[in-house]
């Protein structure tokens, strides 16, 4: 799967719900390879780093699926975010990852 089809698809995970994405020539891309994973008590106590080598090999976290879906109902909120299209959230979703703003 894809990021942003595991950001489309995030209505359907809990909140508990982890991203996990691939990092492409050192950044995430809307096509970078994702897992949306819900993790043990046990995973949730250990470095993300390694639950994520056993469970998305090549992959790193990404974001919870919380955080991102609690984004996405703030901007439809506004009207202006509201007319921009998936990539378009998906890319502003990739920046607060990035850069934890």
């Amino acid at each position: 799967m894809q990021l942003h089809e595991v950001i489309a698809g995030l209505s359907e995970c809990s909140d508990e719900t982890l991203i996990f994405a691939e990092r492409v020539d050192g950044q995430f891309r809307s096509g970078s390879a994702a897992v949306a994973l819900v993790l043990s008590e046990a995973e949730l106590s250990r470095p993300w780093r390694e639950v994520a080598a056993e469970r998305a090999p090549g992959m790193e976290y990404f974001l919870e699926a919380s955080i991102v879906l609690e984004m996405l109902t703030e901007w439809r909120v506004n009207q202006s975010i509201q007319l921009l299209d998936l990539p378009s959230l998906v890319e502003r979703i990739i920046y607060y990852a990035e850069n934890d703003v």
